[in-house]
């Protein structure tokens, strides 16, 4: 299934592409996700993390960065996960570009082509996009804060850039996002926004 995601981040796109391509610095943004070990300069080893109810499913793997042209401001990547209990696989072919915002920073744009098999993959495609939507609003978030960068609608420009976070990563509570989907969708049938 092919997911489209785009999101605003107040970074310069040429500030932001080398950020993006520093995995072990962004990973901790995406929620429920952990670099466990760099296998090269472009192979990492890592976990994502979904919590479904009582039912945490685990997917470990690996990502490959496959192209990086900064010219063009594209990245693109291969990731594969497997659930260690064997109840599933994922895997996605990630292309994330990078343009200016006539506004101020970068807007992004992220297709991921993604295959799931086990307990997710009863999950519709236009449920799992507007899960994948709430979850990159998050990261772009992470990143604002993470970077240091000025939130949107401010004058003053990115503060030096920090360290991420070294917590452990949080399991994604995929019952929330569903539920919280569920209930934008429910708002705008009845007219609300």
């Amino acid at each position: 299934m092919l997911l489209q995601n785009t999101l605003k981040i107040g970074l310069p796109p040429d500030q932001l592409v080398p950020l993006l391509e520093d995995l072990e610095r962004i990973a901790p943004c995406l929620p429920g996700a952990s670099i466990t070990e760099r296998v090269d300069d472009k192979t990492y080893k890592g976990r994502v993390t979904v919590k479904v109810g009582p039912v945490t499913v685990r997917y470990d793997g690996v990502m490959t960065v496959l192209e990086v042209d900064r010219g063009a401001r594209r990245l693109v990547m291969r990731g594969e996960g497997r659930d260690p209990q064997g109840a599933g696989t994922a895997s996605a072919t990630i292309t994330m570009s990078v343009a200016e915002d006539p506004q101020g920073g970068s807007i992004g744009t992220i297709e991921s082509d993604v295959a799931i098999t086990g307990r997710v993959a009863q999950f519709g495609r236009g449920l799992m996009q507007d899960v994948a939507d709430r979850l990159l609003t998050q990261f772009a978030s992470c990143l604002q804060q993470t970077l240091g960068a000025a939130p949107e609608g401010t004058d003053s420009g990115p503060a030096p850039a920090t360290a991420a976070p070294t917590s452990p990563p949080k399991a994604v509570g995929a019952l929330s996002l569903v539920l919280g989907v569920l209930w934008q969708r429910l708002r705008r049938l009845l007219g609300g926004s």
